[in-house]
């Protein structure tokens, strides 16, 4: 188990490299709240990486489990799916 200052130290140091802080979720193994809560405990939060983050879109989580646990879900989902192939005509690989 790492110490917390040694996640913030590798934090800032990824940061400094440019890394987004989805980024650094990914490759410190934590969420991304919790990676952004390292960099800012850091300190290191310049402009232009503040920037790069508000050009980028936020993750979201979807849960699908959900959607193959309601068969009325899942009907809608295949539906949605069967349409958008539909008008792909014959060129669709799967």
């Amino acid at each position: 188990m790492k110490n917390v200052d040694d996640l913030i130290d590798s934090a800032a140091e990824l940061a400094e490299h440019g890394l987004s802080k989805g980024e650094i979720a990914d490759e410190l193994n934590v969420s991304r709240e919790t990676a952004s809560w390292l960099v800012e405990r850091a300190g290191g939060n310049d402009g232009s990486a503040a920037k790069a983050d508000a050009d980028t879109t936020a993750d979201i989580h979807v849960d699908w489990s959900a959607l193959g646990r309601d068969s009325t879900r899942l009907t809608y989902a295949a539906r949605a799916m069967a349409d958008l192939l539909a008008k792909e005509g014959e060129s669709v690989d799967l």
